[in-house]
């Protein structure tokens, strides 16, 4: 599924970073079919005892297909308006990404408390896809309620009056390698992480496995989105440059070794250490979250300083997701890598 996602990913951003036009037009398109996408999730959840094996997969990964594609538009069209407009766009976008990861995890975390089975009931999963849908429909309400969409028809339509001016990968690449390299770096590390949160277990905590692991997934996206809110105070920083930031991203790397010392696939369920192993598998899990939204907000923020003109800026939407989704995507496959060592331990 992650590789059908990253892989759709990259290529429809390498496709959309090359039509440098329409950005405005893309960010409702995009959330549009989200919509269609997560509605239809919840139709694959009720009716899949009538649906065969074969059919339930070619319809999910379909669909997975269509949200990448959809994520892709509404990405690059959101990325190019923000740079235009400035780094506190950047940084309401980084900030909003990251209570879009919140919310739905929260849910299910909800979900996962009250809920007395095991294993995660179809109105739990429904609910956490019907979140993401509400989330969108709001989205386009209140895009469509701003006045960027507006300013945005006003700068294509200005610009279509004048030559077309295409800036070619290379001139955009030389001018923010450091930054792109480093959102790279960061999500293709990051995308490590759901194999050790889907198959560490919890010790002595008084929680069961089906409420642990998504207590997991939603410590790990809150320690993202403060990463992402402390962003704007060290973005002035020295310490935040982009040659800088591309160190830091290096430096996750080492994180990852740290997650194969805790009870991963229940090899440590005895161990004497108890509920401190819990507690330090959480806040390792928290802090890799933390770094990643505090890297990729203070990436973002640069790309729009480092640039010259409007047209840069524009066309950096699209090649800052080309970095994104290509990072993404080699780490779906890494991650294969990291299944295949935790099922042998």
């Amino acid at each position: 599924m992650m590789t059908v996602s990253t892989l759709s990913s990259v290529f429809a951003n390498v496709i959309l970073s090359k039509i440098q036009h329409h950005y405005t037009e893309r960010i409702v398109s995009g959330l549009f079919f989200e919509i269609v996408v997560f509605t239809s999730l919840c139709g694959v959840v009720l009716f899949h005892q009538w649906l065969s094996h074969l059919l339930s997969f070619v319809l999910i990964m379909l669909l997975v297909l269509i949200s990448s594609v959809a994520t892709a538009c509404s990405q690059t069209g959101v990325m190019a308006m923000a740079n235009v407009f400035g780094a506190e766009y950047n940084y309401a976008v980084m900030v909003g990404q990251a209570v879009a990861g919140v919310l739905p995890s929260l849910v299910l975390f909800i979900v996962s408390v009250f809920n007395q089975q095991r294993e995660q009931t179809a109105t739990g999963i429904n609910l956490y896809f019907l979140t993401t849908s509400i989330m969108s429909f709001a989205s386009i309400v209140a895009y469509r309620r701003s006045d960027i969409p507006a300013v945005g028809g006003e700068m294509t339509q200005r610009n279509s009056e004048e030559p077309k001016v295409y800036v070619p990968f290379n001139v955009l690449f030389l001018k923010l390698k450091y930054l792109v390299l480093s959102i790279f770096v960061t999500f293709c590390v990051t995308l490590i992480f759901p194999v050790f949160a889907s198959n560490t277990y919890v010790v002595n905590l008084p929680l069961k496995n089906s409420e642990y692991i998504p207590f997991i997934f939603l410590l790990w996206n809150i320690g993202d989105l403060i990463g992402r809110l402390i962003a704007d105070h060290t973005f002035n920083s020295r310490w935040f440059t982009p040659r800088k930031i591309l160190i830091f991203s290096l430096l996750r790397v080492p994180m990852v070794a740290v997650f194969f010392l805790f009870n991963v696939r229940d090899i440590r369920k005895h161990s004497q250490a108890g509920v401190f192993l819990d507690l330090s598998y959480s806040f390792w899990q928290f802090l890799f979250g933390l770094t990643n939204g505090l890297l990729i907000s203070c990436s973002f923020m640069n790309v729009g300083r480092v640039l010259d003109t409007e047209e840069e800026r524009k066309a950096a939407g699209g090649v800052t997701n080309v970095f994104l989704s290509t990072g993404l995507a080699s780490g779906s496959v890494l991650s294969y890598l990291f299944a295949f060592i935790i099922s042998q331990m």
